[in-house]
């Protein structure tokens, strides 16, 4: 048994190097790839279309599983021209308002997601940190306002208590009478956006075109009036946010 054992050993001793020497030796590392934004890819397509103009071909279907019922529904033109989003910004932002965000951002600022079934990114992230921005500015300035909270009348309680009171803590109780909601309402918001020419560019798709307003105008006007505040605030930061609301929101829902 030890003589056949040492005999397999020698047999698979001298046929290992014959199947080295057939095989090909592969090296053991590979090239790293190029990253999306180095040089060498962006040498390799010089004409790359922005990300927001085009639907990315691996996103599409072959066909589409949707049953058109009404295709009259289905026609729905949106802007795509960066000139007329760069005039709407600078008579919502003020002068140079097309500088203050980058071209992508400008873009996904204005997209719902309704528009392309989303494959072209939306704003509902935007909207929701420019929502906060908001509610904050508009609490600050209610808080802050002289008092103007009004003491309930005939009252049975009143000369048996005392309540605690403070200069500081007056303006508090403003809250109790205004809330930023009532500021920051639906249609407050898309008045301002269609007075602003923002509904002019701003990318959705109406679920019944002939009915703006019953798919839904205003709270899509109003999340692209929330989508730039947070847009702002990612870029720049939340100072000149708080000062965009403060100036160009604010004032104008209270005029």
């Amino acid at each position: 048994m030890a003589l056949s054992t040492s005999r397999s050993a020698a047999r698979l001793a001298r046929q290992a190097p014959r199947c080295c020497k057939a095989q090909p030796v592969t090296p053991s590392f590979r090239p790293a790839a190029a990253f999306s934004t180095s040089e060498a890819r962006r040498s390799e397509y010089p004409d790359a279309r922005p990300r927001w103009s085009y639907t990315p071909e691996r996103m599409k279907a072959p066909f589409s599983p949707h049953i058109t019922k009404d295709p009259a529904r289905s026609v729905w033109h949106v802007n795509d021209d960066p000139k007329k989003l760069d005039e709407v910004l600078n008579r919502f932002l003020g002068h140079d308002g097309e500088r203050i965000l980058p071209e992508e951002l400008k873009w996904l600022a204005v997209t719902h997601k309704s528009f392309d079934q989303g494959r072209r990114g939306f704003n509902d992230r935007l909207a929701f940190l420019g929502r906060q921005i908001c509610a904050l500015e508009c609490t600050q300035s209610i808080i802050t306002s002289p008092p103007a909270f009004i003491e309930p009348e005939n009252d049975p309680f009143a000369h048996r208590r005392k309540p605690f009171e403070d200069s500081v803590l007056l303006s508090v109780d403003n809250l109790s009478a205004r809330q930023p909601n009532d500021i920051f309402s639906l249609a407050k918001l898309a008045k301002l956006a269609v007075d602003t020419g923002l509904n002019q560019v701003v990318r959705w798709k109406p679920r019944m075109p002939d009915n703006i307003k019953g798919s839904g105008l205003e709270p899509v006007m109003s999340g692209a009036v929330y989508a730039i505040v947070g847009a702002v605030a990612l870029q720049n930061g939340g100072k000149m946010a708080s000062r965009i609301v403060r100036e160009r929101i604010m004032k104008r829902l209270r005029s």
